[in-house]
């Protein structure tokens, strides 16, 4: 069944909920981004989904999880002069940063289960839901996967699993977008669509998207701080060790070198594929469009591009990677609502 006006009505509340829980996914993100730049990650070595909530609450118990945190790779290695007060900086944000995804969960959970008794909703978002769901559940499992990887051997989470739990979350805000952009509507649309020429849109879309990707590997792998330099790479355009042979395949993942090459690349190719197009929509009709929603492209994209020059030229410093990587997810929204907007004749 598809999202039509003759078989859904129009509920605010339902249209609040969605941009709640869309905002409120953003913000995870932001968080989660946040949490890794602080370092504070790895400063929670158990997983408790229930009891976990409940932060310690006297001197005795930060006691008792400060002496776990020791036991760990991250102290021994990297922090071992560190204080209990500078443990419950970090401990706050890798605590806020799971709170807040509980508290996304109940947000989700309870007011589905009363929109599904008053039949605010239909089959068609019954199944939405159930992706967003599920998504939402490896969400949880892989956040904690990415966790353990830190608190073994290495004490570094691992890439892989970073930008896995980073384009997973990225995947679910989309979803959410899309879902509040289609209810708002009541309408639903086919998002892939190689036939029309909207799909250059939807190109633009993918490029970003594995922008950022490429992003949560140099995030993972602190590529980002091998290079401050742009656009040359030790004052080369292609650096030495961009490959080493007894890597293989494996430098486009592990290769810090490599990494930071790919990102920057695959951005500046990203920001002169998207800024042409819709710079000659702008000037042209060649796809129907709001001239707002060009301009707001262009100028997230432009902005888009300039924080992640900032980034690499400061060292990565937190200020502009936060930026950058929230900057992204609104680029990707700009460019979702567009690609719908282009498939309404007459708007």
């Amino acid at each position: 069944m598809q999202l039509t006006d003759s078989n859904l009505n129009y509920h605010r509340p339902v249209m609040l909920w969605l941009i709640l829980l869309t905002i409120m996914v953003l913000l995870i993100i932001i968080i989660g981004g946040l949490t890794r730049l602080t370092d504070s990650g790895l400063s929670m070595v158990d997983w408790r989904p229930l009891l976990g909530t409940i932060p310690p609450l006297n001197k005795s118990q930060w006691t008792e999880v400060f002496n776990a945190y020791k036991q760990t790779p991250e102290f021994i290695y990297v922090n071992k002069n560190m204080s209990l007060e500078e443990f419950k900086y970090i401990f706050w944000w890798e605590w806020f940063h799971r709170f807040f995804a509980r508290l996304i969960g109940i947000v989700f959970l309870f007011p589905f289960i009363y929109f599904y008794f008053k039949k605010y909703l239909n089959i068609f978002f019954y199944k939405r839901f159930a992706i967003i769901f599920s998504l939402g559940l490896i969400q949880a499992i892989v956040g904690w996967w990415m966790v353990k990887s830190g608190l073994q051997n290495d004490p570094y989470v691992s890439p892989y699993r970073l930008t896995f739990h980073l384009s997973n979350a990225v995947i679910i805000y989309a979803l959410l977008f899309w879902t509040s952009i289609e209810y708002f509507h009541l309408r639903s649309n086919n998002f892939i669509d190689f036939k029309s020429k909207k799909f250059l849109i939807l190109l633009s879309i993918v490029l970003v998207f594995i922008t950022i990707l490429s992003g949560g590997f140099m995030a993972g792998s602190h590529a980002g701080q091998s290079f401050n330099t742009y656009p040359l790479m030790n004052g080369k355009i292609i650096p030495d060790d961009i490959f080493l042979a007894d890597m293989g395949i494996l430098n486009l993942f592990e290769n810090t070198v490599t990494i930071n090459f790919n990102h920057r690349w695959i951005a500046t190719f990203t920001f002169i594929y998207t800024f042409s197009l819709f710079l000659y929509l702008f000037i042209s009709k060649f796809i129907e469009l709001q001239k707002p929603i060009i301009t707001l492209v262009l100028l997230i994209l432009s902005l888009q591009f300039f924080l992640g020059v900032m980034a690499l030229l400061s060292n990565v410093a937190i200020q502009y990677a936060s930026l950058h990587q929230t900057n992204s997810v609104l680029l990707l929204s700009i460019l979702l609502l567009a690609y719908f907007k282009s498939t309404i004749k007459g708007v």
